[in-house]
């Protein structure tokens, strides 16, 4: 394998995936196997993928999280849920993506942002317009199952203007919980 800079961005973006979505979850290791079990790699990796719309990048977040699912439940990992490998795919796809060298493509605008109880609970204490903020007080990150990951999605791309790239949540995200 060459080591060029796509491959040093990689074990970056793994890296983060993994440490954020980690918490009393599974090691770097185990997820970072995980994740590279999937085509999510060869994705983002192939010129094609940056012209991917809504649609189609959520059929690719499902199939992936799926097959993590499934990959951490046969490895005998405890406390697999939808919501923490659908972070892991998130910040990955943020890493390499969103904040890389392809942040104008349609993939960047469309490719869900992490979800964590930091940007919820910001996002009911902000002025954001939505009949759905007392539902995210309530909501856990790591318990999210795919039904209720898809109707958190459809909410938060609601709070957002119509051109407004879905990233563009995150001004609602703070490092840390203060």
């Amino acid at each position: 394998m060459t080591y060029d800079h796509f491959e040093h961005r990689h074990r970056f973006a793994v890296w983060a995936a993994a440490r954020a979505s980690q918490r009393g979850f599974a090691s770097i290791k185990t997820l970072r196997e995980a994740l590279e079990s999937t085509d999510i790699r060869r994705f983002v990796q192939s010129p094609k993928s940056l012209d991917t719309d809504d649609a189609a990048f959520k059929v690719h977040h499902r199939r992936w999280c799926t097959a993590l699912v499934k990959r951490l439940q046969n490895d005998g990992i405890a406390n697999v849920t939808y919501g923490r490998v659908a972070k892991l795919i998130a910040v990955y796809v943020k890493a390499m993506i969103v904040v890389g060298p392809h942040a104008r493509s349609s993939l960047a605008s469309v490719a869900h942002p992490p979800i964590d109880r930091i940007l919820l609970k910001n996002l009911v204490s902000a002025c954001v317009d939505s009949p759905h903020q007392a539902n995210w007080r309530a909501t856990n990150w790591t318990t999210l199952d795919a039904r209720r990951y898809d109707v958190l999605i459809s909410e938060l791309q609601g709070v957002l203007a119509k051109d407004e790239p879905f990233w563009t949540l995150e001004r609602y995200w703070t490092v840390t919980d203060d």
